[in-house]
């Protein structure tokens, strides 16, 4: 552990000429954040972060080098918020726990979408999910291997169900959408070629009320029932 302290002898650093910066980086990123909360990732620029906290463009640069740095260090900022407990034992219910957390998150920040990189660098918020998610296989009788790359596929799935999800809210609020969508849907069905398809609008399609953490639960539980090979199963 170091203190800080220059060793005796040794040449004390200069100080850096110039003002003495006035904001933390964490207000920086702050900043990003609830830019990108408000209006997406594209709207998150030095210059509307200079604006919303009240200083210069170019002096953003003494914080962040460029904009990529700027959201790795958004999506460190915000995966503090998951606030994982310990691993309880219970893979399947562990799993469950930091893959729904984890759909809560980007439900709250939808830019993790576009942001989310397997380029992150670990800070303590993203490897703290790493961590609780390896403790959560141990029992599960994977190997290391497949343990990484189960959280990877889930991760993954989870970024693709809530793009689903927020697509779905919209098309549900532009009526012309679903106009749109459904179209050509009679004269093909009137074809014959899809069978199947028909029969399921037949028999009045799918359920009208839908509830997205249920469809989100159903599906995870596919991709976890697949993980478990019966004994003998290469």
């Amino acid at each position: 552990m170091t203190t800080g302290m220059p060793a005796p002898g040794a040449t004390p650093r200069p100080r850096r000429r110039g003002p003495r910066p006035r904001y933390a980086v964490d207000d920086v990123v702050r900043a990003a954040v609830e830019i990108a909360d408000a209006d997406g990732l594209d709207a998150v620029t030095f210059r509307a972060i200079a604006a919303r906290l009240g200083t210069g463009v170019m002096s953003l640069y003494n914080y962040v080098p460029d904009k990529q740095q700027l959201v790795y260090a958004m999506t460190e900022l915000v995966s503090a918020e998951l606030d994982l407990p310990e691993a309880s034992g219970d893979w399947r219910g562990d799993m469950h726990l930091v893959a729904g957390r984890q759909r809560d998150l980007v439900l709250r920040h939808p830019w993790l979408i576009e942001a989310t990189t397997h380029l992150q660098p670990l800070g303590p918020a993203t490897l703290a999910m790493l961590e609780f998610a390896l403790g959560a296989l141990e029992p599960s009788g994977l190997d290391i291997r497949d343990q990484l790359e189960t959280i990877a596929m889930i991760n993954g799935f989870v970024l693709n169900i809530v793009r689903a999800e927020l697509a779905g809210r919209a098309a549900a609020d532009d009526p012309a959408q679903q106009a749109r969508q459904f179209a050509m849907l009679p004269d093909l069905l009137a074809t014959g070629r899809y069978p199947r398809f028909a029969a399921i609008i037949a028999g009045g399609g799918t359920p009208e009320t839908f509830d997205p953490a249920a469809h989100f639960d159903r599906l995870l539980d596919r991709i976890l029932d697949g993980l478990v090979r019966p004994p003998g199963t290469p």
